[in-house]
């Protein structure tokens, strides 16, 4: 059974969100997962192995590294993966939920 995961939302330039003063709290495994594609190892002070920094892929020819990468960051993040793909025209989708 698939858990959701509430946290503080944070906008598309990653500020906080603030409803009547106060944090704006929300589901948010889609920017969990964001935020573990985007940032690279390390730059989590509280979790310095976490991250797939998915702009040191961007020469490789090959997709599958960086689809098991991600698929590897989401199973430690305790996530179950039911899908990872890139489309032709270079979109990654994602399908994965927390325990």
């Amino acid at each position: 059974m698939a858990r959701l995961m509430n946290d503080i939302r944070i906008d598309e330039n990653e500020d906080l969100v603030f409803s009547n003063g106060d944090f704006l709290v929300e589901e948010s495994t889609s920017i969990h997962q964001q935020q573990i594609i985007l940032n690279n190892k390390g730059d989590f002070k509280q979790n310095p192995t976490v991250g797939v920094g998915v702009f040191e892929y961007f020469n490789d020819e090959e997709e599958k590294g960086l689809i098991r990468a991600i698929s590897v960051e989401f199973a430690k993040d305790g996530m179950d993966v039911n899908s990872i793909t890139i489309d032709k025209s270079g979109k990654l989708m994602t399908q994965a939920t927390y325990k």
